[in-house]
């Protein structure tokens, strides 16, 4: 049985004003004069005025805590007696005790409205989360607008000046949202995720936020988030400000930025590139994939060249586009807010961006057959029957006793070794090839520990010292019996001349490997693997930039009509503004199947197939459809060849020469 305190209810009055029925509700501890002032605030009457309560037969009712109760049916009827004059002492009065009131209420209540504030701060959050990315399709759409109505008026009204593009065409869009969430988590499922990592995705299912979330876990699945400290806000941030930055066109748009991409996805998981790359070169390679065609205009840059757009007086005729989306690309990263790279060290931050630049140059088509003929170069040098060649990496042992110390170069914080302990040089990769800047390890092998590491550039250190620990006079005796382990090797050892590293005949395997090192010429290699590297990432994002017809048939074609369509909205501009256009771009000249026969033949199928020798598994899964893209393609060009011949054999004129030719053999049968 609960208490009297804890079963009490406050009471509730109806009151008849005006024919409006007005509820009062107070506490058990209101005093009479609480409650009158109560009744005179709901009558609307100042709070000083003496009223009576009447029942619905006129009978009056005391005003205080224990007044009986009424209904809605039964409401009373208030009716006033009198205002008390105040003398101007108590008015005085009065106005200072209200005051204190309030001022105490505000300061017991400043708890109350701190609750209160971060409650509606939630629910703004809430709101802005769900209609934020309203917002942004809106002011989307809005600029799309805006541009369309800026070519439209180009195109009637051609200016004098030859600058049509600035260099951002919205200064607006680099800025990033800090008050709008970047784009909903979307949770991709495991069918999604080995989807993704296939050639055969279909990239024509997905909405700019569900593609925006496929890159961001990409950059989870690779480990690059983990690797180089990327903050996963400032991820989500940087991926809107670049979807934010491409141009809505046909071709070259944000979609075509995420096909590529996940093309190098693919890639990297079907040719093991994690296991033949840094995780440096990994993060240039994506980083590049998403920002290759960043603020495309659509038109491409032979129009750039002979407009004579900014952009092709900004770099001087030499790869415009690709120069503007580098730039793009890296004014987006100055952001704070969407700089990925921020925990990234600065001579880690110049590698990242000489990569980037430089495989986002590689895409221009102009310079296709220079890089091609510099590859093919570099593979009639490389040995594919050589295991080592084939792994791309080298490994490097080092032996001798423990009289090492100190360790010449290196730190001098470093563990002491056992007596006749062995030591291993482990080159872990090659992070910047015009420097030669390797990051390698000494580990010792009799307990498997990492005795110090180090990054230096090569020409720190004089040749056939490295291998010496800087000179510390370990000599290059023939290791004992079992004392030898190739444990954690990989690398390259670029910059080494043969003389300066000594091996065994053969290392035994351990760790659970089972190969054997080969012997070969460790010296040709070095040379010849980093500028195969070098090639070879350049290749890969050509390789990614066109590989359509690489995709099943139902993805790949809807591509080449927005290619098209590009490509004629270009040749009529240049056809009205005087310009020279091109025959593939012309639509008068050009044919789907014309178009794709010859591009798939010369350009795509050499490339993969070269790309092939070195990766077998790209012929099944990439080569196999451009073969069969190519005879589908050849079909429609026979087919469209036969229509058109049997529509020449229709017009008029064709008809008239047959009739003459008729004529001709009849007179000359009659002469005979």
């Amino acid at each position: 049985m609960g208490t009297g305190s804890s079963s009490y209810r406050p009471k509730a009055i109806y009151l008849d004003i005006d024919g409006r029925i007005q509820k009062v509700v107070f506490s058990k501890y209101c005093n009479s004069s609480d409650i009158m002032d109560l009744f005179c605030i709901a009558t609307g009457l100042p709070r000083n005025t003496t009223i009576s309560l009447l029942t619905t037969d006129d009978a009056m009712v005391s005003i205080d805590p224990t007044m009986p109760a009424n209904s809605e049916r039964t409401p009373y009827k208030v009716r006033p007696v009198a205002i008390k004059q105040l003398s101007e002492k108590e008015e005085l009065i009065q106005s200072v005790l209200t005051q204190v009131a309030e001022q105490f209420s505000r300061a017991f209540k400043i708890n109350e409205l701190k609750a209160e504030v971060a409650h509606h701060l939630a629910v703004l959050e809430k709101r802005v989360e769900l209609e934020g990315l309203k917002v942004v399709e809106v002011e989307k759409c809005k600029s799309d607008i805006k541009k369309m109505r800026d070519e439209l008026a180009a195109r009637s009204n051609r200016t004098s000046c030859p600058c049509k593009y600035s260099f951002l065409d919205n200064s607006k869009k680099l800025t990033s949202r800090r008050d709008v969430p970047a784009y909903p988590k979307y949770l991709l499922s495991p069918e999604t995720v080995d989807a993704l990592r296939k050639p055969t995705f279909d990239v024509w299912l997905w909405e700019p936020n569900e593609m925006l979330s496929c890159l961001e876990h990409m950059y989870h699945d690779l480990g690059l988030v983990r690797d180089f400290g990327i903050n996963p806000i400032t991820l989500k941030r940087w991926l809107l400000c670049v979807h934010d930055n491409y141009r809505n066109n046909p071709f070259h748009n944000f979609r075509h930025c995420f096909c590529v991409t996940q093309m190098m996805y693919s890639m990297t998981w079907l040719c093991g590139l994690q296991e033949k790359f840094s995780q440096m070169d990994i993060l240039i390679l994506m980083t590049a994939a998403i920002c290759h065609d960043l603020d495309h205009p659509g038109y491409n840059n032979t129009y750039q060249i002979n407009a004579r757009t900014e952009l092709a007086i900004r770099y001087n005729d030499i790869s415009p586009l690709e120069n503007h989306h580098c730039a793009v690309a890296f004014q987006i990263l100055s952001q704070p807010e969407c700089n990925i790279f921020s925990s990234v060290p600065a001579e880690g931050f110049k590698q990242i961006r000489q990569g980037v630049i430089t495989l986002i140059l590689a895409t221009d088509m102009a310079r296709h057959a220079e890089i091609m003929d510099s590859f093919k170069e570099k593979m009639e040098n490389f040995d594919y029957s050589n295991e080592e060649h084939m792994t791309l990496r080298t490994s490097s042992v080092l032996w001798g006793p423990s009289t090492l110390h100190p360790l010449g170069f290196f730190s001098s914080s470093v563990k002491p070794l056992p007596p006749g302990n062995t030591v291993c040089l482990h080159f872990l990769r090659i992070l910047d090839i015009k420097k030669t800047l390797l990051s390698f390890a000494v580990y010792s092998l009799y307990d498997k520990t990492s005795v110090c590491s180090r990054d230096f550039p090569t020409t720190e250190a004089p040749p056939g010292k490295i291998l010496t620990l800087g000179g510390a006079g370990m000599p290059r005796l023939p290791p004992a019996a079992g004392s030898m382990s190739l444990w954690g090797a990989g690398g390259n050892n670029a910059g080494f001349p043969s003389a300066s590293i000594t091996r065994p005949p053969s290392l035994p395997a351990s760790d659970g490997e089972s190969r054997r090192t080969a012997l070969w010429d460790v010296s040709r290699v070095a040379q010849l693997i980093p500028d195969l590297f070098f090639q070879l990432k350049m290749i890969l994002i050509k390789c990614c930039d066109i590989s359509n017809e690489v995709r099943p048939m139902e993805v790949a074609e809807p591509w080449v009509d927005c290619l098209l369509e590009e490509y004629f909205m270009q040749s009529d501009r240049e056809k009205s503004e005087g310009l020279p256009v091109a025959p593939f771009m012309d639509r008068d000249k050009v044919t789907k199947a014309t178009a794709q026969t010859g591009f798939i033949s010369f350009v795509l199928i050499p490339m993969f197939e070269t790309v092939t020798k070195l990766f077998p598994a790209v012929g099944e899964l990439m080569l196999q459809p451009l073969w069969e893209s190519r005879d589908r393609y050849e079909e429609l060009k026979q087919m469209d060849a036969m229509k058109e011949q049997k529509a020449e054999s229709l017009t008029p004129e064709s008809t008239a020469s047959r009739e003459k030719s008729r004529d001709g053999g009849k007179r000359e049968a009659d002469h005979a």
